[in-house]
């Protein structure tokens, strides 16, 4: 996008021509897919929908995946009942049941999730499809569906439907997502959730345990000093040891989260600091869990201590594209390049 120059108006243009001299250059088909979703975010035009659509029935892994993505972004929270999105989210969802790669299916239920952003009640029917689909992967899209589409407003009946998921699901992926979600649906309202997870933090399901740690650290943010934050930081703290790696990597992170902007006063600090540089001096340590202490690392400091994570601007209203950033990051689970779009936050 760099190379378009300074106007603005060039940038998609140029993204669009190198996408169609990308070939099956599954990288540049990968990152143009990503950068015309987010040039043209929630535009919802017809044009780029039709480029992007080619990509991904090419049936390819990696650039069907990055397509997916791309028109989930593309049509944020354009989800209706008549009109052309429609049409597109029906043939979007048949083509999600048609294909054999998990990625694209995960993809278009992110998709799906994307384009229901902000409708609330509106979503209903598409949420009641996709949970109740017999393949795992698009009801793992349901969950983020609910989410999104039910962002930052605390609705009852969202987090109870989340909460029924998370501890009733066969698939461990489908209950991960499903306690992630109640960070976007719970962050206005976030003293909420620290006794909401309590008991789904102690789970003896490993994923359960990590849903949990992300839903704090998204919900929670760069509030460290408030109770909640207070008693989000202990439950993380408990699960730094935990014996999975995984588990490990997501409460690192997330109590990096919840207390960015603090001042090296601050008690916790100290000792957070004093693990990441232990796990990261260590000879043997997990993969996961060194990632985990890095990306710690990098979010302690980010821009210089002076900027937080934020689901809401200062004036209260819900941020499209900091909730869309940090629900593409949680993808990193699967792709690790979607790290990047934690700085949509």
């Amino acid at each position: 996008a760099a190379k378009a120059g300074d106007s603005e108006e060039g940038v998609i243009p140029y993204l669009l021509e190198t996408l169609s001299n990308a070939g099956p250059n599954e990288p540049l088909q990968h990152g143009g897919c990503l950068a015309v979703g987010l040039s043209a975010m929630g535009t919802a035009d017809k044009q780029m929908y039709e480029v992007l659509k080619n990509i991904l029935f090419n049936d390819s892994a990696i650039g069907g995946e990055a397509a997916a993505y791309g028109i989930g972004l593309l049509l944020l929270g354009q989800s209706r009942p008549d009109g052309w999105t429609a049409e597109a989210l029906t043939e979007l969802l048949a083509y999600a049941h048609d294909t054999q790669h998990e990625k694209i299916i995960r993809a278009l239920g992110i998709a799906a999730a994307l384009a229901s952003y902000g409708r609330e009640e509106a979503a209903e029917t598409l949420i009641e499809t996709l949970a109740r689909d017999r393949d795992a992967i698009i009801r793992y899209g349901a969950m983020y569906t609910i989410g999104l589409a039910y962002a930052g407003t605390g609705a009852n009946g969202a987090v109870r439907r989340l909460l029924h998921v998370a501890v009733s699901d066969v698939s461990d992926d489908v209950r991960r997502a499903a306690v992630t979600n109640l960070g976007f649906v719970l962050f206005r309202q976030a003293e909420r959730l620290p006794p909401l997870v309590a008991l789904l933090a102690e789970s003896y399901n490993p994923h359960v345990r990590y849903g949990a740690a992300l839903a704090l650290g998204i919900a929670l943010a760069g509030q460290a000093a408030t109770e909640a934050g207070a008693t989000a930081l202990s439950m993380l703290s408990a699960m730094h040891d935990d014996t999975v790696d995984f588990v490990r990597q997501g409460a690192l992170i997330s109590s990096a989260l919840v207390l960015m902007q603090q001042p090296d006063v601050f008690p916790a600090i100290k000792p957070f600091r004093e693990k990441i540089a232990g796990i990261l001096k260590e000879k043997h340590p997990s993969t996961m869990t060194k990632m985990g202490a890095v990306l710690a690392h990098g979010l302690l400091d980010a821009g210089g201590r002076n900027v937080t994570l934020s689901l809401s601007s200062r004036a209260g209203f819900t941020k499209a594209s900091a909730v869309v950033g940090v629900a593409l990051w949680a993808q990193h689970w699967y792709w690790y390049p979607l790290q990047h779009m934690v700085s949509g936050g």
